[in-house]
C-alpha cells in the first residue's frame, strides 16, 4: 500500500508541475477571458461525466475486484454512448427553446468539441477506474503521466511553433491528450481481460447501477458544490472573472495532490478488504498525513507575494492571491472530505457522502446568491470554503458516532511520524 501511495504521490506531483506549466502558458498567452472559456468548457465536460459515472464511475473500482472486467466494460461503453447522445439532445433543446440559458453554460462555437471531448474523457476514465479496481496503480500512473505530457507538448507546439495562442489550440491539444489516454488505457485493460463470458452480466449491471446511483448523486452534489459558482460568476461578473477564479481554483486545489494520492490508494485498499477495523485505523492514520501535508502546501501559496502571482500568470491575474486566501480553509477541509468519502465508499456506503454533499450544496446555493453578486469571485471562493467545511463536519459526526473514535485520536503524535518513517524505511530496505 505504501509503495502505491509513494508511486501515486510522485506521479501526482509530477503531473501537478506539468499542470502548473500549462496553467501559466494559458493565463499568459490567452488571458483571463480565454481562460474563462476554457474553464466553462471543462465544467461542461465534467457535468456530462457525472451522468456517465452512474454506471462507468467509481462503482467500477468497487466491483472490478469482484467480477470479470468484460462484464463491466461492455455495459460501460453502451452507457457512455447513451449519455453522449442524451447530452447532444439536451444541447439542441436548450439552444432552441432557452438560448439565453444555453449561452450561459455553453461557450459559442464549442458545442461539438464539448460532446466529442466528453466522449473521449468518459472512455478514458472508464479504463482508469478498471485499472484502479484491479490495483494496477503503477500502470495507471504511467498512462496518466503520458496523457498530461501529451497535452503540454502539443500545447507548446501550437503556441510557440505555430504561433497560435488560442482556445482552439488548447482544445486540439486536449484531443491529442485524451486520445492517447484512451488508446493506452484500452490496451492495458484488454491485456488483462482474461476469459470472455457475459453470463450474469445483467445482474452485475443492476448492482453497479444501484451502487453507482448513490455514489453519483453524491458526486453530482460534490461537483455542484465545487463548480456551480462558476456559472454564477459568469452571470454576474463575466468571463474574465471566471478566468481569474478558475486559475485560482486550479492552483489552490493543486495542493491537494498529496491527499488525493493517499485517498486513491486508501479506496483501493478498503474496497479489497473486509476488515472494518483495518479500514478505521487506516483512515485515521492517512487523514493525519493528508491534512498536515495539505496545510503545509497551502501555507506556501499564502506566503507568496501578490506581485509574484501577477508576474507569473500575467497582469489579468494579479488578484489571484485573494481567491487563494478565501479558498484555503475549504481546500484543507477537502483533504479531509476525500479521505472520509473514500472510507465510506470503500465500505460500500456512499450514502453518507451523499448526505454530506447535500448539506454542502444547500450552503453553496444560499451563499452564492448572497455573496457572488456583491463580491464576485472572492464571494465564490468564500462560498466554496463554507460548503466544504459543512460537508466535513457532517462526515466527522457520522464517523465518530459509528466508530467511537475520540477527537484526540485525530491529533498527530510523535508515534505517527515514527510509524510512517519505519514503513518507508522497510520499503526502501526491501527494494
Amino acid at each position: 500500500m505504501v509503495k502505491n501511495i509513494l508511486s501515486t504521490t510522485g506521479t501526482r506531483i509530477l503531473n501537478a508541475l506539468i499542470n502548473l506549466v500549462i496553467l501559466i502558458l494559458l493565463t499568459r498567452e490567452i488571458g483571463s477571458e480565454g481562460f474563462g472559456v476554457i474553464t466553462i468548457i471543462l465544467i461542461d465536460i465534467t457535468v456530462i461525466q457525472l451522468l456517465v459515472d452512474l454506471i462507468a464511475g467509481s462503482a467500477l473500482i468497487y466491483f472490478s475486484s469482484r467480477t470479470e472486467i468484460i462484464k463491466l466494460l461492455i455495459p460501460s461503453y453502451l452507457w457512455i454512448i447513451i449519455i453522449i447522445g442524451f447530452a447532444w439532445v439536451i444541447f439542441t433543446f436548450l439552444t432552441t427553446f432557452f438560448p439565453e440559458f444555453y449561452a450561459l453554460i455553453v461557450p459559442a462555437r464549442f458545442e461539438m468539441d464539448i460532446i466529442i471531448l466528453a466522449l473521449l474523457n468518459a472512455t478514458m476514465l472508464t479504463h482508469y477506474n478498471l485499472l484502479l479496481g484491479k490495483k494496477r496503480i503503477g500502470v495507471y500512473n504511467i498512462i496518466f503521466t503520458v496523457q498530461i505530457l501529451t497535452l503540454l507538448i502539443t500545447l507548446l507546439y501550437r503556441i510557440f511553433v505555430l504561433v497560435d495562442p488560442s482556445v482552439e489550440s488548447w482544445i486540439i491539444s486536449l484531443y491529442f491528450a485524451y486520445g492517447v489516454g484512451v488508446i493506452l488505457s484500452f490496451i492495458a485493460v484488454i491485456n488483462k481481460i482474461g476469459d470472455i463470458s457475459l453470463t450474469g452480466t445483467f445482474v452485475i449491471i443492476k448492482k453497479v447501477f444501484s451502487f453507482g446511483l448513490i455514489t453519483q448523486l453524491a458526486n453530482i452534489l460534490h461537483i455542484g458544490n465545487k463548480r456551480i459558482s462558476f456559472y454564477f460568476v459568469k452571470m454576474f461578473t463575466g468571463l474574465p472573472a471566471v478566468g481569474v477564479y478558475g486559475a485560482g481554483t486550479q492552483l489552490t486545489e493543486g495542493v491537494r495532490i498529496l491527499g488525493q494520492s493517499i485517498s486513491l490508494v486508501q479506496f483501493s485498499e478498503i474496497s479489497n478488504s473486509n476488515d472494518k477495523n483495518y479500514a478505521v485505523s487506516l483512515t485515521i492514520k492517512l487523514m493525519k498525513f493528508s491534512v498536515l501535508l495539505t496545510i503545509m502546501a497551502v501555507i506556501i501559496l499564502l506566503i507568496i507575494p501578490t506581485e509574484v502571482y501577477g508576474l507569473i500568470f500575467g497582469a489579468d491575474f494579479t488578484n489571484i492571491k485573494y481567491v487563494i486566501i478565501a479558498l484555503s480553509p475549504g481546500v484543507i477541509a477537502l483533504s479531509s472530505n476525500t479521505i472520509f468519502s473514500h472510507y465510506f465508499g470503500g465500505l460500500g456506503r456512499p450514502v453518507i457522502s451523499l448526505w454530506a454533499n447535500g448539506i454542502g450544496f444547500i450552503i453553496t446555493i444560499a451563499l452564492a446568491i448572497l455573496l457572488i453578486p456583491s463580491f464576485g469571485y472572492i464571494g465564490a471562493a468564500a462560498t466554496a470554503s463554507a460548503s466544504y467545511i459543512s460537508s466535513v463536519i457532517y462526515q466527522y459526526i457520522i464517523f465518530k458516532k459509528e466508530t467511537g473514535v475520540k477527537f484526540r485520536q485525530w491529533i498527530p503524535e510523535k508515534n505517527d511520524l515514527t510509524d510512517f518513517s519505519k514503513i518507508i524505511k522497510n520499503l526502501a530496505a526491501k527494494k
